[in-house]
C-alpha cells in the first residue's frame, strides 16, 4: 500500500478570470495538480483538489469599465467561461470555486483580523500615485510604466517581462500612465494603507525552508536569498471598489472613514480562497466544519501545483499569513513550481495576448492529446517551448504507435486465437520468460515501483509519464520477441502475460490521459474503480485483482489518431485570420506607437515583384517600410502622402531588405487598399491615440 499516511489536499494556482487560460495556463499549474490528484486517486490515497476562479484586482474592474459592466456582472460570465476551458480539459477538481463568495469573504475578514490582533498588520501613510484626469488614486495595476531594472514593460507591483520579474512599488516606474484614461498626468499624493509586516516572519519561513523539502531545489535558493536579505512590509489594502471591504469594526486603531472606498488586496483574499473554496465545498455536502481537518492541525498534507511567477507569494508571504494566524494552520507541505511553456521565443501569455488559448487548442485536438503532449513538455526546473514538430512526435510516435499499437496487437491477438477472453492459464504455471515479463528482475513490475517512486518520493510527474509509456513498450518489445505467432506453444503463456500487463498500464496512464485510460479498463473488461479507494498499482505488484483466467474481454476499438500537424497549422492560422481572432485589452493597444509620417521616397523592391520601399519622414526621423502597396499606387500617388504608421515594429527583413515600420491601410473584400490618414493637416511624428 501507499507510504502516504495522511490524507491530503491539492490546489492549484487560481486562474486569473480576465482572459482565457492558455497552453501555458494549463502545463505550468492546472494540469499537474490534476496529474497529481489523480495519481493519488490511483494509489487510493484520500484526497481533494480545490481551485477556483481569482475574481478580484484592478484587471477585472478595468475590464468591466470598458465594458461597462458591473465587476460582479462581468465576472460572473468570465468565470463560466475559464470553467468550461478547465471542464473541457479533463481537469476534475474537486471543486472549482470562486474567490468573490461569502464563504471566502468570511475567512478574509477572520484572518485579516487576527493577523491584526496579533500585531503583524501596520497602518502607514504613503505616496500613492494619483490620476488628475480621473480624479483618483491608482492602485499598483492601474499604472504602468518603464522597468527600472530591465526597460521593460511593467505594472505599479511587478515586472512581467520574461527574466525579470521583479516586485516594484509604482514610485519606481519610469514615464508612468494611467491604464484607465492612458494620459501621464499623475502625481503622488498621501493616503493610509494597511500593511502585512513580513519582517516579522523571516525566522520562520527560513526554519520551514530549512526542515524538509518544500520547494523545489531549483527554487529553493532563491527563496532563501529573498527571505535573508530582509523582507519589506507588503500593502494588503487597495482604492479601488471591487474586492472585500476592510473589516475594521472592533479592531481598536483602525479609523472606518479612512477605509470605506478602500478593499483588500487581490492578493491577500486570492490565496485565502484556497480555504474559502474548501469551505464552500463541505458546507454543500453538509459537512460544515470539516474544512478544518485539511487546513489545521497537520490532519492533512497540503500540496500545491503553481508557476514560478507565484513562488514569492506562495514561498513567502501566503505562508507568512498562516503563520499569523496563530491558530495551527497547516504550512505547504510541498509546492510544484513549474517554469514557463514558450510558445517559439515568447512566454504564452493572457495579458500579451500570446500563445495558444485554452479554448481555441480544444477545439483542434481532443483533451488527451493535448494531456500528453503537456505532460511530455512540463516545464520542470526550466523554461520548455512549445513546438508542432514536437507535438507531431509525441502525438503519431509515442501515443498512437507506442501505446496505442500495443494495446491494440494484444487485443486483437486475443480476439484472434482465445475468443476476445484471458487465456486460461495461471500465474504460477507461466513459462519463464512469461513470468518474468511481469514479475522478474526487469519487469512491468519493476517500472510499476519506479512509476509510483516518481511520483509519490521524487515529485517529478514528467518522468512518470515516461514510465507510464515505457510500460506499454515494454510490452511490445516482450510480445515481438516471443512472436507467438510462430510458436503456439508459449502462445498462451505470452497473450496471458501481455493482457495483464494493459490493467496497470491503464492505471499508469490515468493521471495524464483519464479519458484514454478509462477506455483500455473497458477493453480490459474492469471497472476503474477510481472513486472507491483501490490501489491498482500496489494491488498489482502484490498480486492481486488481475485479470481471471477465462475472463472476458471488452470491445475492441481504436484508441488513438494519427495527427496531421500541418492541418493543424492551417486551421489555426485560419482561426487567427477569421472573425474568432482574440480580443486584445487596453494595455495591449497602449503599446502600439502609432504616428504620423509623410513618404519622401518610393523605390522597387530588387527582390520582390509585389513590394515598394518607402522611405518615410517620422517627426525628423527617417525609416524604411517594406510595404505591399503595388497594384494599388504608383510611386507618383506615394511621394508626399501622409500617413499612419505603426512606429515601434520590431525590425524585420523582407527579401533581403529592412522594414523598420507599418505603413497602416485598410482593405476590403475585394482587395481594394486604402492609406489610412489623419483628417487634419499634423505635423510629422505626432502620437495617434
Amino acid at each position: 500500500m501507499s507510504a502516504f499516511k495522511k490524507k491530503k489536499i491539492i490546489t492549484s494556482a487560481l486562474p486569473y478570470i480576465h482572459g482565457i487560460p492558455h497552453l501555458g495556463n494549463i502545463a505550468g499549474s492546472l494540469l499537474p495538480a490534476d496529474i497529481y490528484s489523480r495519481f493519488l486517486d490511483v494509489i487510493g490515497v484520500d484526497n481533494i483538489s480545490i481551485c477556483g476562479s481569482d475574481e478580484h484586482g484592478t484587471p477585472l474592474e478595468l475590464a468591466a469599465i470598458e465594458a461597462g459592466e458591473e465587476p460582479e456582472t462581468y465576472s460572473d460570465k468570465q468565470h463560466e467561461k475559464v470553467k468550461s476551458v478547465i471542464e473541457e480539459f479533463n481537469i476534475d477538481f474537486t471543486l472549482y470555486g470562486r474567490t468573490h463568495t461569502e464563504q471566502n469573504r468570511e475567512q478574509t475578514h477572520e484572518m485579516f483580523k487576527n493577523l491584526y490582533k496579533n500585531g503583524y498588520i501596520v497602518e502607514k501613510t504613503q505616496e500613492m500615485a494619483y490620476c488628475i484626469d480621473c480624479e483618483r488614486f491608482l492602485p499598483d495595476r492601474y499604472i504602468e510604466g518603464e522597468c527600472p531594472h530591465c526597460g521593460g514593460l511593467a505594472r505599479g507591483d511587478q515586472c512581467d517581462e520574461q527574466g525579470c520579474g521583479k516586485l516594484l512599488e509604482p514610485e519606481e516606474l519610469i514615464e508612468p500612465y494611467c491604464t484607465i484614461c492612458g494620459k501621464k498626468d499623475i502625481e503622488f499624493r498621501e493616503t493610509k494603507n494597511l500593511y502585512l509586516k513580513l519582517s516579522e516572519f523571516e525566522e520562520e519561513l527560513r526554519n520551514w525552508m530549512d526542515e524538509g523539502d518544500h520547494v523545489p531545489d531549483n527554487v529553493k535558493k532563491e527563496v532563501k536569498n529573498l527571505i535573508n536579505e530582509g523582507l519589506e512590509d507588503r500593502c494588503i489594502t487597495r482604492d479601488i471598489s471591487w474586492g472585500f471591504d476592510v473589516p475594521t469594526e472592533g479592531l481598536e486603531g483602525l479609523d472606518s472613514e479612512t477605509y470605506k472606498d478602500k478593499v483588500l488586496y487581490v492578493w491577500f483574499d486570492a490565496p485565502i480562497g484556497y480555504i474559502g473554496i474548501t469551505r464552500q465545498y463541505f458546507e454543500s455536502i453538509g459537512e460544515k466544519e470539516k474544512w478544518k481537518d485539511y487546513w489545521k492541525g497537520g490532519r492533512a498534507e497540503t500540496v500545491y501545483s503553481i508557476g514560478k511567477d507565484n513562488t514569492i507569494f506562495h514561498t513567502i508571504i501566503w505562508p507568512s499569513v498562516l503563520l499569523g494566524q496563530r491558530d495551527d494552520y497547516n504550512l505547504p507541505d510541498y509546492e510544484f513550481i513549474h517554469q514557463y511553456l514558450l510558445s517559439g521565443e515568447v512566454q504564452f501569455s493572457k495579458s500579451r495576448g500570446t500563445g495558444l488559448d485554452g479554448k481555441t487548442a480544444i477545439e483542434m485536438l481532443s483533451a488527451d492529446y493535448w494531456r500528453y503532449y503537456l505532460s511530455k513538455t512540463l516545464p520542470v526546473g526550466h523554461d520548455s517551448k512549445f513546438s508542432w514538430k514536437d507535438l507531431d512526435a509525441k502525438i503519431n510516435n509515442e501515443l498512437n504507435d507506442t501505446v496505442g499499437n500495443y494495446v491494440n496487437r494484444v487485443l486483437s491477438l486475443s480476439e484472434k486465437w482465445f475468443g476476445n477472453r484471458v487465456p486460461d492459464k495461471k500465474l504460477s504455471t507461466l513459462e519463464k520468460d512469461s513470468r518474468e515479463f511481469l514479475y522478474g528482475e526487469n519487469s512491468i513490475s519493476s517500472l510499476i515501483k519506479e512509476f509510483i517512486d516518481s511520483i509519490e518520493n521524487e515529485k517529478n510527474l514528467k518522468k512518470g509519464i515516461e514510465i507510464a509509456v515505457s510500460i506499454a513498450r515494454k510490452g511490445d518489445e516482450f510480445l515481438s520477441s516471443k512472436e507467438p505467432w510462430n510458436n503456439e506453444d508459449i502462445r498462451e503463456d505470452v497473450i496471458f502475460a501481455c493482457v495483464q500487463a494493459l490493467k496497470p498500464l491503464a492505471a499508469a496512464l490515468y493521471p495524464y490521459i483519464p479519458e484514454s485510460s478509462s477506455r483500455i479498463w473497458d477493453m480490459v473488461g474492469c471497472e476503474a474503480r477510481i472513486e472507491d479507494g483501490s490501489d491498482h498499482l500496489n494491488d498489482f505488484l502484490e498480486k492481486e485483482n488481475l485479470l481471471e483466467p477465462g475472463k472476458m474481454l471488452g470491445e475492441k476499438e481504436i484508441l488513438f489518431e494519427k495527427i496531421d500537424v500541418e492541418d493543424l497549422k492551417k486551421e489555426l492560422d485560419g482561426k487567427n485570420k477569421g472573425d474568432n481572432m482574440e480580443e486584445i485589452s487596453f494595455k495591449e493597444f497602449q503599446k502600439m506607437d502609432l504616428r504620423t509620417a509623410t513618404i519622401r521616397k518610393v523605390e522597387e523592391h530588387p527582390n520582390a515583384d509585389k513590394l515598394y520601399i518607402l522611405k518615410l519622414d517620422v517627426g525628423g526621423e527617417i525609416k524604411q517600410s517594406c510595404s505591399g502597396l503595388k497594384g494599388q499606387y504608383t510611386p507618383e500617388d506615394l511621394e508626399g502622402r501622409k500617413v499612419v504608421v505603426l512606429n515601434n515594429l520590431e525590425t524585420a527583413e523582407l527579401r533581403g531588405k529592412k522594414s523598420e515600420v507599418m505603413v497602416l491601410a485598410a482593405e476590403d473584400e475585394e482587395g481594394n487598399v486604402s492609406l489610412l490618414k489623419t483628417d487634419k493637416e499634423m505635423e510629422n511624428g505626432v502620437k495617434v491615440i
